[in-house]
């Protein structure tokens, strides 16, 4: 069971969806709104794409007045997707009372509604984040590595696809496969990946002694400094590494090296490693191990060529979901 007497796994109100849904009955006719002011009213503004998302998903369009919605410069948009609907979009609006020409609505800032009532989840699970990252351990805190384990997980509209991949330390070799499938409700949001993910991999987490754990994703390289890596390390009491594809924060020195430092806040919080012939590796702390670790960890596979957990972790996700749309379109 995890350390922590927060329930981290369970998203506390119900789904995004939901709440964003319940937001556009609150928009009056006559008037409009924008992505950007769902996503602020929910407590983050970096939702706003998410929240694009879920608007083109609207199961209940006349129901849920999705039309209401639109872009932060004025314009109109899409209804029902991208490249859809802007044409009856446009007519529900002027049905309503929207002045509008050519693709804009004339007077946007005076009919632009705000005042949503609805908790702001996004600040409510940021302020979680934040109280658990006091928590993290950047020193290590564990045995001898005998294993190291990677997770990762690939996803098909709100289906994940979630993989674990384990390797003896010393010869390199995989030794345990297993893969999972399981739907989501979390959208993807940056920042917040630990919300959408942690509940699909918690199934997959083997307590094997000595073993670090690999995550796909940031550790205490994020903007919070409590990226997914180091989330699941201090929820489930387990060593992690956070290794990820892309940069969030910080700046890489010495950016022609094998292996460059990365600088936050005038430390080194982590290190970029270059892969031969593959993308780069964004390497920082998860929780329970040094920087000097995870960074000797991931380099041993690199330097020895051998095929790291988490990359073998990435191929089995993306077969199990290729072989699962592929069986399901046959069963059509």
């Amino acid at each position: 069971m995890p350390k922590d007497n927060e329930n981290d796994l369970i998203f506390p109100i119900g789904s995004i969806n939901d709440l964003v849904y319940e937001m556009l009955r609150q928009i009056p006719k006559g008037m409009v709104t924008t992505y950007g002011n769902i996503a602020e009213a929910l407590g983050d503004i970096r939702a706003a794409r998410a929240i694009g998302m879920i608007v083109s998903q609207n199961p209940m369009p006349l129901v849920v007045p999705c039309h209401r919605v639109i872009y932060s410069t004025g314009e109109i948009g899409w209804y029902g997707g991208k490249n859809k609907g802007n044409v009856e979009k446009k007519e529900l609006l002027r049905k309503e009372g929207v002045a509008i020409i050519g693709d804009r609505v004339v007077n946007f800032e005076q009919i632009c509604f705000s005042d949503f009532k609805v908790v702001p989840i996004l600040k409510i699970l940021r302020e979680k984040q934040e109280r658990m990252r006091i928590r993290v351990i950047d020193y290590d805190d564990f045995g001898t590595v005998r294993f190291v384990a990677g997770i990762d997980v690939s996803y098909h509209n709100d289906q994940a696809f979630a993989a674990i991949a384990i390797s003896d330390f010393e010869t390199g070799k995989i030794i345990e496969e297993r893969v999972l499938k399981k739907s989501v409700e979390f959208p993807y949001i940056p920042t917040y990946l630990a919300f959408r993910e942690i509940p699909v991999i918690a199934d997959l987490i083997i307590r094997k002694e000595n073993t670090i754990y690999m995550i796909d994703g940031h550790g205490i390289l994020h903007p919070r400094g409590f990226g997914i890596a180091s989330h699941v390390g201090v929820h489930f009491d387990l060593p992690t590494i956070g290794v990820a594809k892309r940069l969030l924060i910080g700046e890489v020195q010495g950016d022609d090296a094998m292996v460059s430092p990365i600088i936050l806040d005038g430390k080194v919080k982590g290190y970029l490693i270059k892969k031969s012939g593959r993308k780069s590796l964004f390497v920082s702390v998860g929780h329970r191990i040094s920087l000097s670790t995870a960074c000797m960890i991931c380099r041993r596979f690199v330097d020895y060529d051998i095929q790291d957990p988490l990359s073998r972790a990435h191929e089995l996700a993306n077969q199990y979901r290729k072989k699962t749309i592929e069986k399901e379109k046959c069963l059509l």
